[in-house]
This record gives C-alpha cells, structure tokens and sequence, in this order.
C-alpha cells in the first residue's frame, strides 16, 4: 500500500488485508519508520494491532470499520484470524491478547477462548489459560470483561 496515507487510520478500528491476503480486524495504532526502526529493527512505516505489527510493505488494503455498529461493535465477527492465531501461537500470545490496551481486542479473545476450550477437551494452554484468566478478573475494571473471564474459568 505505497500510496495509501496509513497514518490515518491511527486508533481506528480496521481491517486489514496483508499480502497473503488474510483479514485482520482490531484496532490500530500508526507506527512511524524510525519507531519501527528503533522498536523492531525494521525502518518501515506500519499499522499495529494489538501484537501484531503489519508494516506498509505488507498491507494489501485497509477499511476503517469506526461507521460499522453490529453486534460485536465496530467489529464484524465475534473474533477473528488475529485471535485464532494468538491461540495457535501459544500462552504468551493469548495473555498478550487478554491483556491488551483495548477492551474490544480482549473480549474477541475471551470468545475465541470459550470456542477454543468448550471444543478441544486437551486444550493444550489450559494451566496457562487459567492463569492468565484469574489474573484478567484480579486487574480488569471492565465488568463485561471480568463478567466473561468468571464465565470462560466456569468452562475450564
């Protein structure tokens, strides 16, 4: 997306499309170059999203969702490919996920979570899980948040 001006959809919730052409939906922050730079080594421009960083080279298309109301709010899905591959990736990356500056981006989480654990009796971050969930509820001052997690610890 050479000639997309990135810097605009700074705290917006989007979807991005990356060159593979998977679809990422959250909430994004602009990352100039030389943060990038001295952040992650890379001097390219990007949009973040919760932990996932995709620089400008990588992005095929952005939309801002902030027009979008449904359901899930801004977002179209109850969670996504960002949270499905948080699961994949490991206990690190969910609790990264759970513990997000963005309430939107955990509550995708909680639900990618309960799909995740009601389905798979070996669910194999489930210590970790659990962990991470106790300590969601012990900081949280969300109670939608904290509500999910009691109810996610109830499944597990």
């Amino acid at each position: 997306m050479k000639n997309l001006d990135i810097e605009q959809f700074d705290g917006q919730c989007v979807r991005i499309t990356d060159e593979n052409g998977d679809i990422f939906d959250g909430i994004c922050t602009y990352n100039n170059a030389d943060y990038n730079e001295h952040a992650f080594g890379e001097c390219e421009d990007g949009l973040e999203l919760a932990y996932m960083l995709f620089y400008r080279s990588q992005i095929r298309d952005v939309q801002s969702l902030e027009d979008h109301t449904g359901p899930y709010g801004k977002f179209l899905d109850p969670y996504g490919k960002m949270e499905e591959l948080a699961v994949e990736d490991g206990a690190d990356s969910i609790a990264d996920m759970l513990f997000c500056d963005y309430d939107e981006h955990v509550m995708r989480m909680l639900r990618c979570l309960e799909n995740h654990i009601s389905q798979d009796e070996k669910f194999p971050y489930l210590d970790e899980t659990v962990g991470a969930l106790n300590e969601l509820m012990e900081y949280t001052d969300n109670e939608e948040i904290r509500k999910e997690a009691k109810r996610l610890l109830e499944i597990c």
